[in-house]
């Protein structure tokens, strides 16, 4: 009987046209869609390597990350987690651009860098400067009182880079300076100090251009933890929470969203992580928003949205992520700003609204917003059907569908159908609804 009704389930929900049947990924690379023992394993640094084999210091600093669990596509605070292997051909391009790459680098690489040029621009110069004095005897005669340094004050090795030092960077003590009848004083004082300049602009540029880059911005735009999903107008809705803790607020801003599912075509071709248009809107404007206070983005789930088939039942086996994708300008700078964020299944809360954090502070005479009730949700409603069953209800229409979500109403025939009532939908016949549901159950087992 168990084996039946698992066979059942399997060919039905195959028949969605966008719940598609379990399909081997290709490389194993997905993180959302393929099971932990199919992903190929990330090379591993050399460091982790031998802290694993001598000292085991991986299972004391290892750091647990949160979005290792939800095994998503973009991280709730808008990061990718899509891994790209087999770029080893494509490398030179990343040197084509080497401004971007460099303000892309971890800061701890684009600090190394920076200390690293500077560090082998004095060692470097300093080695001229020393050969300098060195084949003009400075060293052999340094209690000559007749001899003509080329370095006056530069005694040994140590003297040479502390005047390369000073020489770029123009500090200049007092203590040791250059002879300019000395050949190449003049040259290579001028090849160190516009050398200087350039580096200088090049890597302090950089550096500067990576604080202020205005995806920064996006750490004070914050999004709800769940989404939920409700009754609004008599339609189902999905909703998010989205609110801006500055008080300088984003310019001319725009909310779009996808939802990434599986899905293949009728010639065969699978797409893994398909990408379906998700439309949101902010009260009455449309996909622009006006952040001064928190508002609530919805998007409506009719027969266009990417969400029509899904049910409150289907969210432990479907998978499928919803991105959004905030874009504004920043009023300080001028500069485009892009917040990102996702939603799995199981941070989507069915029959439940965000609870309200406006109210009006008569002492002060102005609207106050708690943020700290921002992600609060109140259950409201029970909704146990996808928006394509509620419309096939509000249409009067009936419905076969395959018998495999009570095992109690099967005696063991794989063809068994169950009809669905006709009746009138609306929010408060629910317990109508579920009445006429049970009195048919009753008939099919007679």
């Amino acid at each position: 009987m168990r084996k039946k009704q698992t066979g059942m389930r399997t060919a039905t929900r195959a028949t969605s046209s966008t719940d598609l049947p379990d399909q081997p990924e290709l490389g194993g690379t997905l993180f959302l869609f393929s099971d932990p023992e199919q992903n190929v394993p990330r090379p591993k640094r050399w460091w982790q390597n031998l802290s694993e084999k001598c000292c085991n210091l991986s299972s004391l600093c290892k750091k647990i990350d949160p979005e290792d669990k939800r095994k998503a596509l973009v991280t709730k605070n808008g990061g990718y987690r899509v891994y790209a292997a087999g770029l080893s051909e494509h490398k030179r391009k990343y040197l084509a651009d080497l401004y971007i790459t460099l303000i892309d680098l971890e800061w701890r690489y684009a600090l190394a860098i920076l200390f690293n040029v500077f560090l082998v621009t004095f060692m470097v110069f300093s080695v001229f400067w020393w050969l300098m004095a060195f084949n003009n005897g400075d060293f052999d005669n340094l209690d000559n009182p007749n001899h003509e340094f080329c370095l006056l004050g530069v005694k040994s090795y140590p003297g040479a880079i502390l005047f390369s030092i000073e020489t770029q960077t123009t500090i200049g003590y007092g203590m040791a300076y250059p002879n300019a009848d000395c050949a190449g004083t003049l040259p290579l004082v001028y090849l160190q100090v516009v050398l200087g300049f350039f580096l200088e602009t090049c890597m302090l540029g950089f550096i500067f251009v990576k604080i202020a880059r205005p995806k920064y911005r996006a750490n004070t735009i914050v999004y709800s933890k769940h989404a939920v999903i409700n009754h609004e107008n008599g339609n189902l809705v999905l909703q998010i929470r989205l609110g801006d803790l500055r008080q300088s607020h984003l310019v001319d801003s725009t909310i779009s969203g996808m939802v990434v599912r599986r899905r293949s075509t009728e010639e065969g071709a699978y797409y893994p992580l398909y990408q379906f248009n998700c439309e949101f809107s902010a009260n009455g404007m449309g996909d622009r928003i006006f952040l001064l206070w928190p508002i609530t983005i919805t998007h409506i789930i009719d027969k266009d949205s990417p969400l029509y088939d899904i049910r409150p039942a289907d969210l432990s086996s479907e998978k499928f992520e919803i991105v959004l994708f905030l874009c504004g300008t920043v009023e300080a700078t001028g500069e485009q700003c892009q917040a990102r964020t996702s939603y799995l299944p199981k941070e989507i809360l069915w029959g439940h609204r965000f609870e309200r954090i406006e109210e009006y502070d008569i002492g002060h005479s102005r609207w106050h917003v708690d943020f700290a009730g921002f992600d609060d949700v109140v259950y409201c409603q029970n909704i146990r059907h996808s928006a394509k069953e509620l419309d096939r209800f509000k249409e009067g229409k009936v419905e076969k569908v395959t018998n495999i979500s009570n095992p109690a109403m099967s005696d063991g025939n794989e063809g068994e159908v169950v009809a669905i009532p006709q009746v009138r939908y609306d929010l408060e016949g629910e317990a109508k609804l579920r009445m006429e549901e049970k009195g048919g159950q009753a008939e099919t087992k007679a």
